[in-house]
């Protein structure tokens, strides 16, 4: 049911050939083993698109479209998973991140009272710290649960099968 949604709101051939961001890819973009969703390519688009939503990058999208490329992820699954970062979780994710990383690195709590170029720059480390490995968290654990879900469903299918022989 997913495959047939996101079949119909992607965009044909032509209209990606066309992208002018997209043309960074080339005509790897359309090769149709990224267009081919099985276990491995899905696991892997989970995984990709959970990782670059929690960048703090602009073009999250590029990013799991050039990791997912790069470990054969299927595309439309990547791009979708990018979305989990949107208007109304940029914040709490971002903080969540640099909350992370700040503990980690044993930095202080921002002090907004001073000049914010300053704060800033000191927050950069913190963020992107606690960004990377939530991201990284965050896609082992989406590229197990897809894996394991995957496997359950096709144990599930065949059971059932059994079951209805008799």
């Amino acid at each position: 049911m997913l495959r047939q949604w996101l079949r119909r709101k992607m965009p044909d051939q032509a209209t990606l050939r066309q992208h002018r961001m997209l043309r960074l890819f080339g005509e790897r973009l359309l090769e149709p083993d990224y267009w081919f969703c099985n276990r491995h390519s899905a696991a892997v688009a989970v995984a990709a698109g959970l990782f670059a939503a929690w960048l703090p990058l602009p073009m999250h999208t590029l990013v799991a479209i050039a990791l997912a490329l790069l470990f054969k992820g299927y595309l439309p699954l990547a791009i979708a998973m990018v979305w989990v970062n949107n208007p109304v979780t940029l914040a709490p994710m971002f903080y969540l991140g640099y909350r992370l990383g700040a503990r980690l690195l044993g930095t202080p709590e921002l002090d907004l009272e001073g000049p914010l170029e300053a704060e800033a720059l000191a927050a950069a480390l913190p963020l992107l710290t606690g960004c990377l490995l939530l991201g990284l968290g965050s896609a082992l654990l989406g590229w197990l649960l897809v894996q394991l879900g995957w496997r359950w469903k096709v144990q599930l299918s065949w059971w059932l099968r059994k079951v209805n022989r008799k």
